[in-house]
């Protein structure tokens, strides 16, 4: 991995340690853009989201453990399912295409009216089904924080609850997601690991300005940010 990757990953572990997604949302087509293929991104990409979300997680104010029971239910299975299938069709998938076009749909509804009229009041059964829905399209693009942010900003608009929702279930899907590709598919490459403390450095210095971040900005500034990457890669993928 050279000076560029790392600078990639810090950058977005920068931009993850403040709004709670961003490694696996921005990573995961900057890396395929760059050449590296599905699996292996997922290699690169997970410890560190991992090491994050736990941060996250640990040094929250409050917490939802009704979420994570959740979570763990219905979506994980679906995401180990998704992944499974994702094996014998890799090959065959334009992953890039299909990462631009969840970030675009994802942030719109988040953005618009829309994230009203799908989760308004969002009953428990709404919340499985959105899981489960979470379990399958992050199988399957590794992008399922647009989805699940805007889970995250039904169950609650302060940006406290809705980190910790996202870096729970973050935390949940990476070690799944890694467990099964080492098993099954790709080994870990362990020459990764020695970067592994950027995430925890960026995770320090950025607390502050978290802090400074008001809840009714805190998830449109993300939204905004995600579909504009996203109309980008979109657009690079098609010239």
């Amino acid at each position: 991995m050279g000076l560029f990757e790392i600078f990639l990953i810090s950058f977005f572990s920068i931009f993850q340690s403040i709004f709670g997604i961003g490694l696996l949302v921005f990573g995961t087509p900057t890396f395929l853009l760059l050449g590296y293929d599905f699996f292996n991104v997922l290699s690169i990409l997970l410890p560190h989201s991992i090491i994050i979300s736990f941060l996250q997680m640990i040094t929250s104010e409050k917490k939802d453990f009704n979420f994570k029971y959740h979570l763990i239910k219905y979506c994980l299975p679906f995401l180990l399912i998704s992944l499974y299938l994702l094996t014998f069709f890799e090959k065959n998938i334009n992953f890039i295409l299909l990462t631009s076009l969840t970030l675009i749909i994802f942030s719109v509804i988040n953005l618009s009216n829309l994230k009203n009229t799908i989760l308004k009041k969002a009953s428990t059964k709404k919340i499985n089904y959105g899981l489960i829905i979470l379990g399958i399209i992050h199988g399957f693009t590794n992008l399922g924080g647009g989805l699940l942010t805007l889970i995250s900003t039904n169950i609650s608009e302060q940006k406290i609850y809705i980190r910790y929702n996202v870096a729970s279930a973050y935390l949940f899907l990476g070690i799944t997601q890694l467990v099964f590709i080492n098993l099954i598919f790709v080994k870990l490459d362990l020459n990764y690991l020695k970067y592994i403390f950027i995430p925890v450095v960026c995770f320090f210095i950025t607390q502050r300005l978290y802090n400074k971040i008001k809840d009714q900005l805190f998830s449109k500034i993300l939204n905004l940010i995600v579909l504009f990457y996203g109309l980008y890669i979109f657009f690079s993928n098609l010239s």
